[in-house]
């Protein structure tokens, strides 16, 4: 005949047992709590650095656009002004997107 064990004699047989769980528990609480701000400080110097390529991004696109612009224009091209409204929009548009961002 098999006697029930119940589980406080099977903690009280391995107190080592408990020692590990709460230990391990401890550690387990204090990771979560330390890596947390780690995150959010990650979080942040992403949207920096998405802000900045933006930016970049933008003022390449609107000072190629005007350089263009500018040799149609010395060149006499007709086709001056669709290039000049062409480097206003990339522009505009660059900086839109990078008040989505923040």
């Amino acid at each position: 005949m098999r006697v029930p064990t119940s589980s406080f004699t099977l903690v009280a047989r391995k107190p080592a047992l408990v020692a590990i769980v709460l230990i391990l528990d401890t550690v387990a609480v204090q990771a979560q709590t330390t890596v947390a701000p780690s995150f959010l400080g990650a979080i942040t110097d992403i949207r920096t650095i998405a802000v900045a390529a933006g930016t970049l991004v933008a003022g390449l696109v609107g000072l190629v656009g005007l350089g263009r612009t500018a040799y149609k224009l010395s060149q006499g091209d007709t086709d001056s002004m669709t290039a000049l409204i062409f480097a206003i929009v990339g522009i505009v548009l660059g900086f839109l997107a990078n008040t989505f961002i923040t």
